[in-house]
Order: C-alpha cells, then structure tokens, then sequence
C-alpha cells in the first residue's frame, strides 16, 4: 500500500472541535510537517482549542474566511501548500432551519473557492474534503448492512444538502482538472472542546447546572458516536494511507438511542433520569436512523479505540474542569436554538420567543437570550449607523443591509468638506458608528476628476478627513469606505499570482486623478491614524 508523505498542510476551521484535534495530534506527532490552520472565529470556534500546538514551531494559525479567494490563493502560494484538510463549515442542523442560506455560502461556496484555488495554483497533491453521514439520508431501522460509500445520497435537511451539494463540487474537479480528491463521511463525534449546541455537550452542561435534559421527539432516535482522538487518528490514517478519488467513510457499529445517551449522563451525575429528561417537540424532520459501513476505512488498518463509557467519563470530566471554556452558551442550552450566526458575536433565535435582550461575556459580544416583553421596551438600540453617500451604490447598499437586519440608521445632510454640517448630523441623529461611502468617482466615469480636480480633492481628501476628525470629536468609530483602484501590478504582485496588495502596503497607482486622491487619503489617514477614529 503506497503512503503519502505531506509537507506544508492547510487545515480550514481548525479552531473549531474536530479539526482541533486533527491539527494538535498533527503538529505533536510530525514536526517535520509545516501545519497552517485557516479559521474565521465563527460562534463555535475557539483559539483554546489550539493552545496544545501554538507554541511549536511547525504551526501556523492565520484568521480568515474561506470566501475569500485572494486570502486563499495567497497562502496556498505564499506557504507552498501541497495538502488541504477542509473542515470549515456550518454544522449543527437545528441551525441550518434558521439560517439555510448561511450553510450554503459556508459549505458550499467556501469549499468552490478552495477547489478553484487548488486548479489555480496546481500544486495541491491531496485535498481532503470532509463530509458527514448524514448525506445518505436516513437509514432504515432493520437494516443490517450500513451505507457504504457507493450508497445514494439522499439528505434531508439544509445541512446535509448543502454538504452533499459541497461533494458534488469535489468530485466534478476530480474528474474535470484530475485535481487529488479524497472525500470522507463521519458519524457523530463527540469529546473535549466541543461547542455544547450539540447533544453530548449540551446535556453534560445542562446536568452540571441541574437541569432538565430536553429530548426531540420521543428519545427513540438511534445515532452512532466516536470519541474525538479515535476520529482524529482515522484522518491521520486517511492522509497517509487514503486512495485518491475514494471516498472512507469514518463509522462505529456501536449505536445508542438519544434516551440512552441522556440515561448515561444522568447515572454519571447521579440524576433520577424520569425527572431529569423532557421529551420536546421534534425537529421538522428528524432522521431516525444514520449506520455506516465503516469496512474500507478498518483495511487502511484504522479502529476505534475508546469504549462509550471511558469517552463519556472523559468527556465530563474536561467540562467539569472547563466550564467557561465557551463563556455564556445559555442560548445553546435551549430546546430549539436557531443561530443567526451574525458577524461578531453569537446570536440565537430562540422558538421559546422572538423578545432578546443582548448580554455581554469576555469572550463573545453579543449573545441573544429570551427576555420578558416589559424590559424590551425600555432598552436602547444596541448600535445605530450614520451613513454617507446615501445616493452612491455601497451607500445605498448599506441602508438595505440594516433594513434587512434591523439595524436603525439614518443617512446624512451634511457635506463632507462643511464642518458643522457634519457636526449637526451627529448632534442630531445620535449615532453609535459613522460609515463613509461618499466620494466623487466620476460623472459617468473617473474621466470626469480629470477636469473636476478641484471638487474631486475637496470631497475626497478634505471632506473624509474632516468627517474623521469630527468623529475623533465625538468618541465615534468611523469605517471608510475605500478603493482598490490605489494599487497596480508591479514585480511583487505580479498579474495571476493571487499574490495581492496588504492594507500597509503604499498606493504605486497614480494613473489617474480619482486614484490619486483615493491614495492620498489613504496614505494621510495611515500616518494620524493614532489621532483619528477610522478603520
């Protein structure tokens, strides 16, 4: 059996539970490798996870989003990458019927952005896409063979379709650019690290505050469960040792029903399990049934290793020594959480009640739990936006956004370049943040700054660095909107290269006069940023 031997890895949402474990066994079992780790620090990703690895030389962790295509294309170059371990995406299902749409840019077009890299670059020899069991649908209850890895995919919920649409991807570059797939299907796992919107961690938590353990449906759901380091080896098995265009699925035999799983952690609490567990309503549609045929991966010389009932006592005795590991996950802790999964804080939509009120931890910023009607009432709007450039495309842009989102916000009267225009405008509307879109870019093209030079320095240069000084008066972040337009190919970032220019990189366009003025506020705002609220 041949073996793959990597060098420098690219592990997406490696701050998150599985890939945590994943890329801690790599960095400490192969200090030859070089371990990249790409994670944005969505809701259940944790920079914790990683302290195992982040003192060792062979590791690297970058923040980023897997959307991006220039941060992508960057480090695939930048770092030499010839291996890609893609775990990053959106997972939990009660999430995926609150917000479908976010699981299908994570899952899907995520994971087309890291494809068209690795076509791009073409210098990725094993890219290794991790799905789930829960892409085969549901399994019937007598079926004594489970799904093997030729089985129909058959989902049936936004999650699992998003994460089958996500193999189809893999599986058309496979074939159309012969890039070197391997696709991989786990059942559930559970461990240390864990976000607790998930069963195991959930109950342990909610048993450790001595409450109730809320069960979907009527607890006979059947799931399997592997214990993290078991899984975490199977990938290192699959890296080494898998066949490039198969797909392994990552399988136990061992099922348990919810009602069990929910029993266990009440004998290991000590909890009288018939008034300690409450049946709740079901999911929308809740698969009865996941069961693997785990046969291909076990000839790669892979097994599991932990029994249920050491991993479970593992498992509780990490949370019990690590109960603010996540900070406040009170609004995980319900029946039925819905994630709205907004960029910076973790949001909840809780089915007990649409009324939130928001709460604040040291390690998250916004967080959305049930409150009485009575207290919403009496509270300020937690942020309010002052928008310029109500006539512009991103101006317009962003007064749709906060209407789709809630966010009150007014535009502004004042002009730029006019002081106490801008001054009333704050006075008046009480903003909590300032973002400037305005600028002249040209009637109907840049050619128009060329004979407009005057006007184009007033609003561009002037105007937005008086608005950020007004700002600086007021204690007010202001985020300027900016241009691209500053930079040009040059010898170190050359067309095609995917190498791209860095916010402390210096404008080198100055081809027109539009641009020239982008690129002097730009340069200004650099040199007193100290002095200035601007991002």
């Amino acid at each position: 059996m041949a073996t793959y031997t990597p060098k420098n890895i690219l592990i997406t949402g490696a701050a998150g539970f599985i890939a945590s474990h994943v890329a801690n066994r790599l960095v400490r079992n192969y200090p030859d490798y070089k371990i990249v780790v790409l994670d944005k620090l969505d809701y259940c990703s944790n920079l914790k996870n990683l302290i195992p690895s982040q003192s060792s030389p062979n590791f690297k962790f970058v923040k980023g989003d897997i959307g991006s295509a220039d941060l992508v294309n960057y480090l695939l170059i930048t770092e030499s990458i010839d291996t890609i371990m893609h775990f990053a995406a959106q997972t939990h299902v009660d999430n995926s019927f609150g917000n479908s749409f976010e699981f299908t840019k994570n899952n899907i077009y995520g994971t087309h952005v890291l494809l068209e890299a690795c076509k791009v670059t073409g210098q990725i020899r094993r890219f290794i896409h991790v799905s789930t069991d829960e892409v085969y649908g549901e399994t019937d209850e007598d079926a004594v063979v489970g799904n093997h890895e030729a089985s129909q995919l058959l989902p049936t919920n936004p999650y699992s379709a998003t994460k089958a649409g996500a193999e189809m991807l893999v599986m058309a570059y496979g074939r159309s650019y012969g890039l070197p797939v391997i696709t991989t299907r786990g059942n559930n796992v559970y461990g240390p690290n864990q976000f607790p919107e998930k069963l195991i961690p959930k109950f342990i938590l909610l048993a450790m505050r001595g409450k109730v353990l809320p069960i979907h449906g009527d607890g006979t759901n059947v799931r399997s469960y592997l214990y993290c380091e078991d899984v975490a080896e199977a990938f290192e098995v699959i890296l080494h040792k898998g066949e490039v265009g198969h797909v392994y699925n990552v399988g136990t035999k061992k099922e348990r029903r919810v009602i069990d799983v929910a029993k266990d952690i009440c004998k290991l609490f000590s909890m009288d399990p018939e008034t300690s567990i409450k049946f709740v309503e079901n999911r929308p549609f809740n698969d009865q049934r996941y069961f693997l045929d785990d046969q291909k991966l076990k000839n790669l010389g892979w097994s599991e290793q932990t029994v249920w009932e050491d991993g479970l006592k593992k498992t509780i005795e990490w949370y019990t020594q690590n109960p603010d590991w996540w900070g406040d996950v009170s609004g995980a802790l319900l029946p039925h959480p819905r994630m709205l999964m907004m960029p910076g804080g973790r949001q909840f939509d809780s089915e007990e009640g649409k009324d939130t009120s928001y709460i604040s931890s040291p390690n998250q910023t916004q967080m959305v739990v049930p409150t009485s009607k009575s207290s919403v009432s009496s509270q300020k709007p937690a942020l309010k936006f002052l928008i310029y450039g109500r006539t512009g495309w991103i101006g317009g842009l962003l007064g749709q956004l906060c209407d789709k989102q809630g966010i009150p916000f007014e535009y502004g009267k004042g002009r730029l370049e006019d002081r106490s225009s801008l001054t009333a405008d704050i006075r008046n509307i009480k903003p909590t943040h300032v973002f400037n879109a305005a600028g002249l870019t040209g009637r109907p093209n840049v050619d128009w700054c060329e004979s407009h030079k005057t006007e184009t320095i007033r609003t561009n240069v002037a105007g937005t660095l008086t608005l950020a000084d007004v700002c600086r008066e007021h204690g007010l972040l202001m985020l300027n909107f900016a241009t691209g337009c500053i930079f040009e190919y040059d010898a170190g970032h050359p067309q095609g290269s995917g190498i791209g220019f860095k916010e402390e990189d210096i404008p080198n366009f100055t081809g027109s006069f539009y641009s020239k003025t982008k690129a002097m506020v730009t340069t200004l705002i650099s040199l007193i940023r100290s002095n200035l609220s601007v991002s």
